[in-house]
Formats: structure tokens, C-alpha cells, sequence
């Protein structure tokens, strides 16, 4: 009977400890997370609580937005990004103080632009 708990015991807490794959998690996405909250945090005045909030953030949010376009094309990649970022936004609003919330909406366009078109 002690075996069969710890098996189980041991099968759950392995599957809830789970993290990303490290396969996600590449250094181009840690650099682009560096710098685009170096980016804002020259505008923002992130305090040290805030700035490794927001840099881990922003890592979760490139990952994702890597994984939408791979995965869609066209007019679902689109529509995918444009409700990622909406959740991005609304997640930095648990981050940001309200002056700095409104700063960031404002400056998102320009630092983290939705796709850039190339002619």
C-alpha cells in the first residue's frame, strides 16, 4: 500500500512541478527580453521588485508569440497576437503602478510592435 501512495505521490508532484521546456527557452529570447525591458525601463523607472517581473514577463510573452507564429499564418496569426498582447498588457497592469500602466500602453506600440512588415 506504501508503494502504490508514493508512486502516485511521486506521479503527481512530478507533473505539477513541470516547467517549460528548455528547448523554449533560447538565449535570442532572453536577449530580446533584456533589451526590450531595458527599452521601457528607461522610460518607466522600473523598481528592483518591478524589473525582473517584467522581464520575465516579457520572456513568457515572446515564447508565446513565437509558438502563434509558428503555428497560424495569415489573418489567425493576427488575430492570435493581437489577444496575446492584450493579455500581456493587462498582465503588467498587476506590475506596473497606474502612471507607469499608462506610460506602458503608450509606448508598447513603439518598443514591441505587433509584426514589422517588410517591403
Amino acid at each position: 500500500m506504501k508503494t502504490i501512495l508514493t508512486s502516485i505521490l511521486l506521479l503527481f508532484s512530478t507533473t505539477i512541478f513541470a516547467q517549460i521546456p528548455d528547448a523554449m527557452n533560447s538565449s535570442s529570447l532572453k536577449t530580446e527580453a533584456d533589451r526590450i525591458t531595458d527599452e521601457y525601463d528607461q522610460h518607466l523607472g522600473l523598481t528592483g521588485i518591478q524589473y525582473p517581473l517584467f522581464k520575465n514577463k516579457v520572456a513568457d510573452y515572446l515564447r508565446l508569440a513565437e509558438k502563434i507564429k509558428d503555428e497560424n499564418e495569415g489573418r489567425a496569426e493576427l488575430d492570435a497576437l493581437v489577444e496575446m498582447q492584450a493579455r500581456e498588457s493587462l498582465a503588467m497592469n498587476d506590475i506596473l503602478t497606474r502612471l507607469q500602466y499608462r506610460l506602458y500602453k503608450k509606448l508598447k506600440s513603439e518598443i514591441q510592435p505587433l509584426k514589422i512588415v517588410k517591403n
